[in-house]
């Protein structure tokens, strides 16, 4: 009689182990989840950390490099030197 008591009593402890492995807070499913989204912020982190590096190397050349400077004012404000012709072309 004991011994089927301590069967049960085992069968209900390794029943609620089973259910906490497959749901909840700290299952498998969590788990999985968890570590795509820890994938995926490795991924987005990977991706700001190359940015990081080539912006700092323009920093760098701004503030080293006339030429850079001259380069990046004419192409990204659209300047031009006194003695050059701008052509317009409609589309």
């Amino acid at each position: 009689m004991l011994k089927k008591i301590l069967i049960l009593l085992l069968l209900a402890v390794n029943l609620m182990l089973a259910y906490q492995l497959y749901s909840g807070p700290g299952s498998i499913t969590a788990y999985l989840e968890n570590r795509a989204a820890y994938e995926e912020l490795q991924k987005q982190n990977r991706h700001v950390v190359s940015e990081n590096k080539l912006l700092s190397t323009q920093i760098k050349h701004l503030r080293q490099n006339e030429t850079y400077i001259e380069d990046a004012v004419r192409k990204e404000m659209n300047y031009v030197r006194e003695d050059e012709v701008i052509y317009f072309f409609p589309e």
